[in-house]
């Protein structure tokens, strides 16, 4: 059976981005705020998007990004795990592959 696993997602950056140098390839991190609307009233309410980019996108994303930005991501969902405490945790986040930058305005209030 074939799989396929792909996402696009917009919205804001709810902090400024993160870059660390793992062995020779620069990773970015950041937090995208999706707003999303519920029942016959619409009421908005956010989803929170753990965000990964490598290499010189991720040199890019950590230039050019700031909180507040309006982004569309391109990507897959990867889950992994890791055990602390005794615990086990799930992660999950969205590996970027493709960023377009949206707007360069301040963005909803809801979505901060």
């Amino acid at each position: 059976m074939a799989s396929y696993n792909q996402v696009t997602l917009v919205g804001v950056l709810h902090d400024n981005p993160e870059e660390k140098t793992i062995g020779k390839k620069k990773r970015t991190t950041f937090i995208l705020a999706v707003e999303r609307y519920l029942g016959k009233e619409k009421k908005p309410a956010v989803d929170y998007f753990n965000i990964v980019v490598w290499g010189k996108l991720a040199e890019v994303c950590s230039t050019y990004l700031q909180k507040g930005k309006k982004v569309l991501v391109d990507g897959k969902i990867q889950i992994r795990t890791m055990s602390q405490d005794g615990e086990r945790k799930w992660i999950t986040e969205i590996i970027g592959e493709n960023i377009k930058f949206l707007s360069t305005n301040t963005p909803d209030t809801n979505l901060k």
